[in-house]
């Protein structure tokens, strides 16, 4: 596995309202480090990787963050290694409250510091910091203190045991000119770092001061800042590998130091270059020779980009220093090889070849670079298939870079070419880095399908190498005829592909480091924050499109001397970050004039960055403009206060303030303060999750209308109570609805109250129309047998008792008599329902209830033939007044019998079961039928007959209604002439020892403290 090296990682997560945290891009040098790509998207993975930090790892981060601060942690890249890094980044505000949070993970390492280990001493692990000089991995503390005792001198032996064995906690070991300290880190691991005691003399090269790592140093590239008028150079990258000095010996290299080691037949022109007094291009390449540590002279191309600092009115060359000895060499090499060359056309060729390809590297870069390189060897060398391929460092699968096809550019990206590279195209013995198939070896070529239908009959194919000896590439030509000169071949394809890898493995840097650029430039832009960078001079030096706008300003040369308002006091900008640092305090808040009585409110947050070899101080500044987000919450405070006081005030109810989402942004109310409930626990919470069923889809139905702008109000149940919502739309600044108000009030009580209003109403309006067919009654029913009674009395000869005919007025006289003294007796019985003294409830079983009428009804029964068919088993019994439903009973079945048809058997059908609130008794027969559309609004009424083939008063289906109506039942008939009579009852389940008219719906019925009526049984037959 290839050692852990990066220059920076990238990692975007983003944090939910309910507190989630997801992942949402890690940069792709995560790849490089970790094998598995699935990890990085798994928040347990960085608990994994930074053991060090609090769990959960995003929620420690976010906090730092937050507070624009810097996180210095070991970052664990296998299980014995380490390294330490900086998190550095911000936290941006989204929508809901969400926040997105970019952090940026850079190697550093703690100062002073020259080597260090992890150690924890319940596992018995230890770890090794990658860019420990030594490179020294214990695999336990046994052989980390064998690596102690050997190395260093200690002045204490017993410290040194007690080490060993685990002891950790507050050790420092004194190794001469040097201390091992022992650090309490979190979740129980022990950093053991060696430190130089500043107090000792400086010493020799015991340890070295150079990391373990160089960035850049891998691309073989030197780099340098070249500041003409101070004649000062600054170097980086590659000076090691490069030229073989040390980092430290080039610190105080001046640009007199550098023309010393460059050949002095080409000193004239680099001196001439780097002391012109003007530069009339913006770029320069050149390539000179210059002398390395061992005396050999290198042949390096100087590519230089001019730039002007225009406030300091400073020139500065920056430059890029690559190795091209190796294509001299090969010039001279195949000069020298004159048996190899058959004639001096070929040898002209070749380098002619090499020549413009040197020539094409100082005019291309990137892709285009390839493209031209691609394009060149068709022409020179006449391949019809040219490509460039690059390894996808995720899954080692290679990628066309650059391909020409009989010598024009052609597309490589479809899943064609991926095929034919991946799969199709031969690779090299594992030993081998180079592969060429001619004519000779067609049979190697033929199981190929491509090969095959394009006749190919030669390929040559190189991998491209790194200096650790893995594959970036691949360099591959193919032709329809056979190779000639072979050897010729394989010396200057050797010789391209060195230097071909080196331009790809550059290529893939920058690819990566433009596409970290891209990141950057969108996550400076893409936030809502200003944010802005000075130097140590205080000259701009970064500043994203938000800066200006919220400053009010066009230019940015003006935003130092920006005024801002603290408590009063007046800074400008510039005085503000000195103030920042020169304090602890990253945070404050600042008024900026934005007119006459107008202001912005600006949160700004402060960070300090150290950069560079001479530690030099840059500050960045984030600038957030919370005026509005200060507005609302001032309204907002306001709006909560006056809902508070509303529903302090508002009596058994409660205000509701919800979101687009339906959810809880504020409610009180008396009623959770007599629910014993505090109303912050909904807040946050989603209101539908109060209901369900019904009430369920008539609140979202209502909600919906006020988020488009109604006023509704609508009715819910919930525990027996009942509840009125009346909600309205809430707008913000903007006049858009945001929020949801609704108040909701418990009218239980008042439905109870309106409900016994309707009835009372209902039942005056019966007793109204009770009094007028009572009046009617009494005049015409009783008026009859009185007017008889009165003529019959003027008939009757008192002068003579004895006369015959008076014996027929006495007859008659005493037939209307009965007649008044029937009717009389009907109107008392009606009238006494009325006044009907508080009824007896029992528990009644209907089999029971029905033996007891059959039985009263025996004769009856009996010559009528009726057939009864019963079903009480959806409802057995009930609670009821036992003369009552006796009554109902007795009435439907002497009509049964009654009315019956001539032609049939009589049968009657009864059942009883639960429906709702009501207890039905639905009694149907077989029987001659009515005709309801003619007698239908009369069927119930006092003396009214409709059949006149059977005796009958009219009067018992009056007084079965009104027995129903007293407690508060009701009864349906459905009928058809010649078909059969249905008549389906509705009681309530009456509750035992309560007063009259008093109900329950409740189910089951209640059985505990009752008295059962004492019915026969029937017997058994």
């Amino acid at each position: 596995m290839p050692e852990k090296k990066f220059n920076n990682l990238l990692l975007t997560f983003r944090k939910s309202n309910q507190g989630v945290f997801e992942i949402l891009y890690v940069s792709k040098n995560f790849f490089g480090i970790f094998n598995e790509r699935s990890k990085f998207y798994r928040t347990e993975f960085f608990d994994e990787i930074f053991p060090t930090i609090e769990s959960p790892v995003f929620e420690k981060l976010f906090d730092f963050l937050g507070k624009a601060e810097v996180l210095e942690v070991p970052f664990f890249v296998g299980h014995n290694k380490f390294t330490w890094v900086t998190i550095e980044g911000f936290t941006m505000a989204q929508e809901e409250n969400s926040y997105l949070v970019n952090a940026m993970i850079v190697p550093s390492r703690p100062a002073e510091t020259q080597s260090s280990w992890i150690v924890h001493p319940l596992t018995k692990t230890i770890l090794a910091d990658i860019s420990n000089p030594s490179g020294f991995v214990p695999k336990d503390m046994e052989e980390f203190c064998q690596h102690l005792h050997d190395k260093y001198r200690f002045s204490d032996k017993d410290k040194l045991r007690k080490l060993c064995q685990g002891n950790l906690v507050g050790t420092v070991l004194d190794l001469d000119v040097l201390k091992m300290h022992s650090i309490p880190l979190k979740n129980g691991y022990q950093l053991l770092a060696i430190k130089k005691q500043t107090n000792r003399p400086e010493f020799p090269n015991l340890i070295e001061d150079k990391p373990n790592y160089i960035p850049h140093s891998f691309l073989d590239i030197l780099y340098f800042e070249y500041l003409r008028e101070d004649k000062e150079m600054i170097w980086s990258g590659a000076i090691t590998e490069l030229l073989g000095y040390e980092e430290n010996q080039f610190k105080k290299y001046t640009v007199w130091d550098w023309l010393e080691m460059v050949h002095p037949k080409d000193r004239g022109k680099v001196q001439e270059l780097f002391f012109s007094e003007r530069y009339e291009l913006d770029s320069y390449t050149l390539t000179y020779r210059v002398k390395n540590n061992k005396g050999k002279f290198l042949h390096l191309k100087n590519s230089l980009k001019v730039f002007y600092d225009i406030p300091s009115q400073k020139t500065v060359l920056v430059g890029i220093l690559r190795d091209v000895s190796e294509i001299n060499k090969a010039k001279k090499n195949l000069l020298e090889k004159e048996g190899i060359i058959q004639n001096l056309s070929e040898k002209e060729f070749i380098q002619k070849t090499l020549k413009e390809i040197s020539e094409i590297s100082n005019l291309f870069s990137g892709k285009a670079l390839f493209d031209q390189i691609v394009l060149l060897l068709h022409k020179r060398l006449g391949f019809t298939y040219c490509m460039i391929a690059n390894t996808d460092p995720d899954n080692q699968s290679l990628e066309m870079v650059s391909l020409a096809i009989a010598g024009k550019l052609t597309s490589g990206s479809s899943e064609k070419w991926r095929k034919f590279l991946n799969q199709d195209l031969p690779a090299p013995a594992k030993e081998r880095d180079f592969l060429m198939l001619s004519a000779e070896d067609r049979s190697s070529l033929e199981p190929h399908p491509f090969f095959k239908k394009h006749q190919i009959a030669s390929l040559i194919r190189l991998d491209l190498l790194d200096k650790e000896n893995l594959k970036i590439g691949a360099l591959c030509f193919l032709h329809q005829e056979p190779l000639q000169n072979r050897s010729l071949y394989q010396e200057l394809f050797r010789i391209l592909a060195d230097w071909i890898g080196k331009e790809l493995h550059r290529f893939r840097f920058e690819s990566t480091l433009q596409e970290t650029n891209f990141m950057h430039d969108a996550i400076l832009n893409g936030t809502a924050y200003a944010i802005f960078a000075v130097n140590h001079q205080f000259e701009i030096t970064l500043i994203n499109n938000k800066t200006l706008p919220v400053f009010n300003l066009k230019r940015k040369d003006k935003l130092l001397k920006t005024v801002l308002i603290n408590n009063g006091n007046k800074q400008n900008l510039r005085e503000v970050i000195t103030q920042f640092s020169q304090s602890k305090k990253n945070t404050a808040y600042f008024l900026l004039p934005n007119g006459p009585e107008d202001y912005k409110e600006l949160k700004i947050s402060f960070t300090r960055i150290r950069y560079g070899k001479r530690n030099r101080v840059s500050y960045v500044v984030f600038v957030d403009d919370i005026t509005d987000r200060t507005v609302s919450e001032k309204r907002l405070i306001a709006s909560e206060q006056l809902y508070r006081s509303i529903a302090e005030n508002f009596p058994g109810g409660t205000v509701d303030v919800l979101d687009k989402s339906f959810n809880y942004i504020f409610t009180d109310g008396e009623e959770y303060r007599l629910a014993g409930k505090d109303p912050k626990s909904l807040v946050g919470t989603s209101h539908l999750e109060q209901y369900s069923g019904e009430n369920l889809a008539i609140t979202k139905k209502n909600l919906n209308k006020i988020l488009q702008g109604q006023r509704v109000s609508y009715e819910t149940e919930a525990q027996q109570q009942r509840f009125l919502k009346s909600g309205v739309p809430l707008t913000n600044d903007a006049g858009k609805i945001d929020r949801i108000l609704l108040v909701k009030q418990n009218i239980t009580k008042a439905k109870k109250l309106e409900s016994e209003r309707e009835k009372l109403i209902r039942d005056l309006k019966s007793h109204n129309e009770e009094l007028l067919r009572f009046a009617y009654i009494v005049s015409h029913n009783l008026r009859a047998p009185i007017v008889n009674i009165s003529l019959l009395i003027d008939l009757f000869n008192e002068e003579n008792p004895a006369d015959p005919e008076n014996k027929e007025v006495m007859e008659n006289l005493k037939i209307s008599t009965n007649l008044l003294d029937a009717t009389l007796q009907d109107l008392i019985e009606v009238v006494s329902i009325k006044k009907q003294k508080i009824p007896k409830v029992e528990r009644i079983d209907f089999k029971l209830l029905l033996y007891n009428v059959e039985k009263s009804l025996f004769n009856q029964l009996k010559e009528s033939g009726i057939k009864i068919h019963k079903d009480f088993s959806a409802l057995e019994e009930m609670n009821y007044v036992y003369a009552h439903l006796e009554n109902f009973f007795m009435n439907f079945m002497t009509n049964a019998v009654k009315y019956k048809h001539p032609d049939r058997t009589p049968e009657v059908y009864i059942r009883t079961y639960k429906e709702k609130d009501y207890c039905i008794i639905h009694f149907e027969d077989n029987g001659i039928g009515l005709d309801l559309k003619r007698y239908g609004d009369r069927i119930f009424g006092l003396y009214q007959r409709f059949h006149n083939h059977v005796e009958g008063k009219g009067l018992g289906l009056y007084l079965v209604r009104e027995q129903i109506r007293v407690n508060d039942g009701k009864i349906e008939i459905e009928s058809k002439v010649g078909k059969g009579t249905i008549f389906k009852v509705y009681l309530r389940n009456l509750i035992m020892g309560k007063n009259k008219n008093t109900f329950s719906s409740q189910e089951p019925f209640p059985r505990e403290a009752t008295i059962e009526r004492q019915l026969p049984r029937p017997d058994k037959v």
